[in-house]
């Protein structure tokens, strides 16, 4: 396996590779991606850039920036070339995260993530050990690049750096949660969500999600917008009622959630 390092960008020649890496990533012809002038001004103010580089090549990148509390960042973007993403790069950028928002007293990162795409629900939750329980209906507003189709819905991923849960996940994996016995919150034929199921009592429960949104975005408009329209649903009722999306399983995708007090079971 090829050798990941990751570092600090420094030089503003270095901060416009980050903008050829995120035309790269989500299209050149996005228009929601984040220019070279800000990310610099980011960084004056306390933010993070940092690159993940091969062989001397940028291959991905994170790019985060402080909040009005102290001992809280947001991560606005993580992205890693396609052809890089089975190298542990995203993993090895969220750890220099980390460690860099710890040695300045950052002790919590949040993010957005798409709730109906698997592979990053499975990153945020299963290998990093963030937590999801807020659901934010169309948060960004009419999208382009990959993201273009359908509301851009969002959960907000919370990241306690110093939970036990955390350290776990990101330097010694435990297995898959096991599936066996609990309730789904909805029954999904194909790629299809045909019912919601909100009366469900248990501590965990499942929901499903598509195998392969970037299709369904891309493909079928109707479906689109019917699985944006299902997860707001089931998501936001059982968010309300106390649940957190905990954990994640792959093939079929679906979500753990879990009510607070079982988080760690």
């Amino acid at each position: 396996m090829e050798t990941v390092l990751v570092r600090e960008l420094k030089a503003w020649e270095e901060l416009e590779g980050v903008v050829a890496l995120q035309e790269a990533i989500w299209g050149r012809d996005a228009r929601d991606l984040v220019p070279r002038g800000l990310l610099i001004a980011s960084q004056d103010e306390g933010g993070l850039v940092a690159g993940a580089f091969v062989e001397g090549r940028m291959v991905g990148f994170v790019f985060g920036f402080p909040t009005a509390d102290p001992t809280r960042h947001h991560s606005h973007m993580l992205g890693v070339l396609e052809a890089y993403r089975g190298t542990g790069a995203a993993l090895l950028l969220k750890r220099f995260q980390r460690d860099w928002c710890l040695a300045r007293g950052v002790r919590q990162v949040v993010w957005t993530f798409d709730p109906l795409r698997g592979v990053n629900a499975n990153f945020n939750l299963r290998k990093l050990g963030a937590t999801a329980r807020t659901y934010l209906p169309d948060h960004y507003g009419p999208m382009t690049g990959i993201n273009a189709g359908a509301p851009s819905d969002r959960l907000l991923a919370e990241w306690d750096l110093l939970a036990p849960r955390v350290y776990a996940r990101i330097y010694a994996p435990p297995p898959s949660p096991k599936a066996e016995g609990l309730p789904q919150a909805n029954r999904v034929e194909g790629e299809v969500p045909l019912e919601a199921r909100l009366d469900l009592e248990a501590p965990r429960l499942l929901f499903q999600i598509p195998e392969d949104w970037g299709r369904i975005l891309r493909e079928d408009p109707a479906l689109a917008l019917r699985w944006r329209e299902h997860s707001r649903q089931v998501l936001g009722h059982y968010f309300a009622r106390g649940y957190v999306a905990v954990d994640f399983l792959r093939h079929p995708n679906r979500y753990v959630l879990a009510k607070d007090g079982a988080l760690d079971r």
